[in-house]
């Protein structure tokens, strides 16, 4: 788990491949999530798009400057058609 200070930039990235290992947009969309673990349980960024950096790499600024100390998970989700696919990450504000 990376730490970061309170109004510090969290850029999450997220990159996104095929069954053959080559990078990939999904068809449908490129989402992020993002909710407080600890103390308490809260969404802080409703499931919102990425930023597309290039074929299958994207990236999201989380601004944390009103954001106290805690735990946060962050969830992207990737929707190609009919196939979902969910990756999580975490992170700490100190």
């Amino acid at each position: 788990m990376a730490d970061f200070n309170i109004g510090e930039t969290v850029i999450c990235s997220v990159e996104v491949k095929d069954d053959d290992g080559a990078y990939k947009d999904p068809s449908t969309s490129m989402k992020i999530m993002v909710s407080q673990t600890k103390p308490d349980t809260t969404i802080k960024v409703a499931s919102t798009d990425m930023t597309k950096d290039s074929t299958g790499k994207y990236h999201y600024d989380v601004q944390t400057t009103k954001w106290g100390k805690g735990n946060y998970q962050v969830i992207y989700t990737a929707t190609d058609s009919t196939r979902i696919t969910i990756e999580k990450n975490t992170f700490e504000l100190v």
